[in-house]
């Protein structure tokens, strides 16, 4: 009788969860974007029109791109970029380590986020270590709790320390906490580098050739360069390259919780996961234009003209920019060889287009 019942409601099972196909049981499809005029999706494009005069006029935009209800609607590029040219993403590529790391976990490979990082890494156990390092987990380095010192406490400092070593994992374990593991938040790219190591050694392949099979290949994506440490590790969370469009394509598949034509890619549950708030930092805060902020699992959350967004963030002004209450995606590449003044400059700057013009085109 136990068998029985097991056996119907496996069946029953597979018949309610049936509509969602895994990446393993289809065959990949080509993705591309429809093209609408802004009216035709509820915007104004006079007002929208001028987003782009103002993105050419700053002199550091490198490119603005706007999808409304699935459709692009406009799109400019400068400085001898166009919509084939790939670009340093940044920090965006946080957000795509964020989707990375779910495929892992998903697939098998990590155990859990809960799993301590020092159990890929015992060769840099060192005598009288931190007895608090051996607390460390995954989750931790996904939300930026690891302990180490915020990079941009001292002028990024930190970063460049660590980057200019000749080994940035074992550097960045040697770190020493300012908190107890899980205390606070501390935003520091190398956590994230942690993460492309752990993902190198649970796969027994490289973090770029694992990304290719589990998701960008599923994206119909290619990443066109990617920096690579000291030991050959991609470097997690920083200078991937992909076209504005190509960056889009990951904000389109987290807006419709991890499924792109009609292929579950990343599982849902890791998706509400990831874009639920790891922090609880205190009302109002502002940041230009973008306010109510908090930081989720690789990504931010917050609100620009008091709409609700999620948001892939990389210095000087890459940004994938979701508004899921208006079917909105907003890209933006921009020149990012500039000093943390200069980028925030830029950052500001691109948050006012969204908020004046972009935001402001929609009809209500």
């Amino acid at each position: 009788m136990r068998k029985f019942y097991l056996i119907n409601l496996i069946i029953a099972l597979g018949f309610i969860f049936g509509c969602e196909k895994n990446p393993e049981e289809v065959e990949s499809k080509e993705f591309t974007w429809n093209f609408s005029t802004p009216e035709a999706q509820g915007m104004n494009h006079e007002i929208l029109d001028s987003a782009f005069v103002q993105a050419k006029i700053t002199g550091f935009i490198d490119g603005l791109l706007v999808i409304r209800n699935g459709s692009i609607v406009a799109e400019k590029y400068y400085n001898d970029y166009d919509a084939f040219t790939p670009h340093n993403i940044m920090s965006v590529s946080k957000s795509f380590l964020s989707a990375i790391t779910g495929l892992a976990l998903h697939q098998g490979y990590i155990d859990s986020p809960d799993e301590k990082m020092l159990n890929y890494f015992p060769e840099y156990i060192y005598p009288r270590m931190d007895a608090r390092k051996f607390d460390i987990t995954i989750r931790h380095l996904l939300t930026m709790r690891m302990g180490i010192r915020d990079e941009s406490e001292d002028s990024y400092g930190t970063y460049w320390e660590i980057y200019s070593s000749d080994n940035w994992i074992k550097k960045t374990i040697e770190s020493p906490l300012e908190y107890n593991p899980g205390e606070k938040m501390r935003y520091n790219t190398f956590q994230t580098h942690l993460l492309s190591g752990i993902i190198t050694k649970s796969t027994h392949t490289s973090t770029w050739d694992f990304a290719t099979a589990s998701l960008f290949k599923w994206m119909k994506i290619n990443v066109d360069m990617w920096e690579q440490d000291p030991q050959g590790y991609y470097f997690g969370g920083n200078s991937m390259y992909f076209t504005a469009r190509e960056m889009a394509v990951l904000g389109f598949l987290y807006f419709n919780n991890g499924q792109l034509n009609g292929v579950q890619i990343i599982p849902a549950e890791w998706v509400e996961l990831t874009l639920s708030p790891s922090t609880n930092f205190d009302h109002p805060n502002q940041w230009g234009a973008f306010e109510n902020y908090n930081y989720a699992y690789l990504w931010w959350l917050g609100q620009i003209n008091d709409c609700d967004l999620f948001m892939g963030y990389g210095h000087g002004g890459q940004f994938v920019i979701v508004f899921p209450h208006l079917d909105l995606i907003v890209v933006s590449i921009a020149s990012h060889e500039v000093d943390p003044d200069t980028a925030t400059v830029q950052e500001w700057a691109i948050f006012d287009i969204i908020a004046t013009y972009i935001l402001a085109s929609i009809i209500v």
